[in-house]
């Protein structure tokens, strides 16, 4: 009796690990482009008669990105109540908007090389759509909001005058839900123009990544838009 329940225990655990090994993996879902541009404005407002020390600064950016992702067999993906098994080529269209909220403090005003550095609350949306190559398979969609604390620092070169060089990193992560449900950096090099009135043009290049990790169940949303960087900006 003992050896036939040794031999039913040995077959349930076989068929549990062959069912395991042909069972569907789950994939990320992502999407990277490097052809689309990230735009921002930012205003800052400084406290005090100095042109550096403390101040508040309000941003706001969007990027879009958009791109293919090729499904393997044995593997799925979902988003809500939908999923699309492999093989299939899905086509990703993202867009991610965010803003903050900051305190801002400028160090070695009117130097050669400036540095500010801030720390706020900052918030993002997701929108994200897919579509697949097989005809009978649903669309995705998921959209996604959330909050949470932030933090970076600006180097910027002055290089003549109203022209300068910068070189700025800005990270959040989400409180709003489970703790990193949500992430986003955002690394931009813009050459910046200040003609007199306290208006700012930068131009330069960026890279923004943004990952959403939903509900379990549900497929990881990765986003990484990379290209051209426009910012308008007003500082007093």
């Amino acid at each position: 009796m003992f050896g036939n329940a040794q031999s039913k225990l040995w077959l349930t655990a076989a068929g549990t690990l062959l069912l395991s090994g042909c069972g569907l993996v789950s994939q990320q879902l992502h999407v990277s482009d490097d052809s689309r541009a990230v735009i921002s404005a930012r205003v800052v407002k400084r406290f005090g008669a100095g042109p550096g020390g403390p101040g508040i600064e309000l941003e706001a950016s969007r990027a879009e990105a958009r791109g293919s992702q090729v499904i393997p067999a044995n593997s799925n993906v979902s988003v809500g109540n939908n999923y699309i098994s492999g093989p299939a080529t899905l086509h990703h269209r993202a867009q991610v908007d965010n803003g903050h909220l900051v305190y801002n403090h400028l160090l070695f005003a009117g130097r050669p090389v400036e540095l500010e550095w801030f720390v706020g609350g900052a918030w993002g949306r997701l929108r994200w759509d897919s579509t697949s190559s097989v005809p009978t398979d649903p669309a995705l969609s998921a959209r996604s909001s959330w909050y949470g604390p932030t933090g970076g620092a600006l180097g910027r070169l002055h290089v003549a005058p109203g022209l300068s060089v910068e070189l700025r990193y800005a990270g959040a992560i989400a409180l709003s839900g489970a703790v990193d449900t949500n992430s986003r950096t955002l690394v931009e090099g813009a050459l910046a123009f200040r003609p007199p009135g306290g208006v700012v043009l930068r131009g330069g290049f960026a890279e923004m990544r943004s990952v959403t990790r939903p509900e379990v169940g549900n497929s990881e949303l990765s986003v990484r838009a990379r290209g051209p960087f426009l910012n308008l900006g007003l500082e007093f």
